[in-house]
């Protein structure tokens, strides 16, 4: 088995080891994630950034399901179908 290649370009490098912190995503995976980043038409990576700032940014948890959400309680716990439970 080969190790994974070491990118100097520190942007590059950081941008694989932001990546390798996702769940399931293995040092190969952040290779292409970043690489296929890098290719995408800058718009995209705008618009991929500011949806994840957009995230993190907007509602709270709500403490019964942890969704994020902007509403308390959130749609789904809200239904009245829904078993409290």
């Amino acid at each position: 088995m080969t190790s994974p290649v070491i990118y100097t370009v520190a942007p590059i490098a950081r941008l694989i080891e932001e990546f390798s912190k996702l769940p399931g995503i293995g040092p190969k995976s952040a290779q292409r994630l970043a690489f296929h980043l890098i290719r995408m038409p800058e718009q995209h990576a705008h618009e991929l950034a500011a949806a994840i700032i957009g995230v993190k940014d907007s509602g709270s948890r709500w403490s019964r399901c942890f969704n994020r959400t902007e509403d308390d309680p959130c749609d789904i716990c809200a239904d009245p179908g829904r078993d409290p439970q």
